[in-house]
């Protein structure tokens, strides 16, 4: 028996991978897909059905969305179409996995959070690092007291070559494009998640190009005295590194949003006089996969203690106050301190 049945809005490149998760995760089926052209929905569904499996396709949004078939909408629509359609999709009955960013602004965000709990549904915002056990594994250190008091979070999130790409959404402002909302949504959405710290000040500088963020730096005061260093760009090599410095101890990883080496997910903790020690945490793991099989034990479980339900919702309040920190450096970006 399939415990949840899917339906993806949307056919972009980001929907390839969550795809497979859906197919490869127990008790879950991909059923349905939309896009505003009938003919791309049905290339896309020949392309990812499963052996005799159907998935129906939909030329139009709302279509997919009142499928009374449908448990989970899989959001994966330009992030300027995220708010409407996730509010579209809980008036409907339906769960949201939405990609991030969650929306455009702190206003959409807390929209988005009184929806989920007027309807009595879950939303959750599909930012897979959480869910693999490494991540789980750093986060526990950090909690542990073995770094010692937390003074120094430093995060570097870029790729480049994106205005070289071809048509991509996140060269243009009206769909939400830019690399604050792009890349500094992990910057933020990590510093929150791993440390349970909260910011009360930010000083950012950056420059746009085309109308959107090309790089953004960062120095955000935490509530414990620390300092926070986010570093997105559109004008560097790929990087995805975090260092979580405290008195005792730093712990470091070169690839925290996903392994460069899925057989070796690694990371590092370093502490006084050079010692240090490597660990790997959670082989072969797709966390995409992870995230998938949590949104359906999620919607299985009817208790109130439901671990998997606190945790979503927590993780939405993570997502909303991410929101209210970026609409902070956007307002401040090249123009000082600015309070929150």
């Amino acid at each position: 028996m399939i415990a949840n049945r899917w339906g993806f809005l949307g056919t972009g490149r980001v929907t390839n991978r969550m795809a497979d998760a859906v197919k490869a995760a127990s008790n879950n089926e991909l059923v349905a897909v939309a896009s505003r052209e009938l003919n791309r929905a049905q290339e896309w569904s020949h392309a990812k059905r499963k052996d005799d499996s159907v998935i129906r396709a939909f030329g139009n949004y709302q279509a997919l969305v009142d499928d009374p078939t449908i448990d989970w909408v899989y959001n994966a629509l330009p992030p300027s179409l995220h708010h409407e359609w996730t509010l579209r999709s809980l008036e409907a009955g339906k769960n949201v996995l939405c990609e991030k960013p969650l929306c455009l602004d702190y206003q959409q965000a807390r929209e988005i959070l009184d929806a989920s709990i007027q309807t009595d549904r879950l939303v959750v915002e599909a930012t897979a690092y959480p869910y693999h056990p490494r991540t789980q594994a750093a986060r526990q250190i950090v909690h542990s007291n073995e770094l010692g008091e937390l003074r120094r979070i430093t995060i570097a999130c870029s790729f480049g070559e994106i205005f070289h790409r071809g048509p991509d959404h996140r060269m243009h402002a009206e769909l939400g494009g830019g690399c604050l909302l792009d890349l500094g949504w992990y910057c933020v959405h990590a510093t929150l998640w791993l440390t349970g710290l909260s910011c009360v000040a930010v000083h950012a500088v950056g420059a746009k190009e085309h109308g959107v963020w090309s790089h953004v730096q960062v120095l955000a005061e935490l509530n414990n005295g620390a300092i926070a260093h986010w570093d997105c760009g559109f004008d560097a090599a790929g990087r995805k590194w975090i260092e979580i410095a405290g008195t005792q101890a730093s712990w470091i990883c070169d690839d925290f949003l996903r392994p460069w080496n899925l057989a070796q997910p690694r990371f590092w903790v370093h502490a006084a006089a050079g010692k240090a020690r490597g660990e790997v945490h959670g082989v072969d793991c797709f966390q995409e996969v992870a995230l998938i099989e949590t949104c359906s034990n999620a919607t299985l479980g009817e208790a109130p203690e439901d671990p998997n339900l606190t945790y979503f919702r927590q993780s939405l309040l993570i997502a909303v106050e991410t929101h209210r920190i970026l609409g902070a450096i956007e307002k401040g970006a090249n123009r000082g301190r600015v309070e929150l």
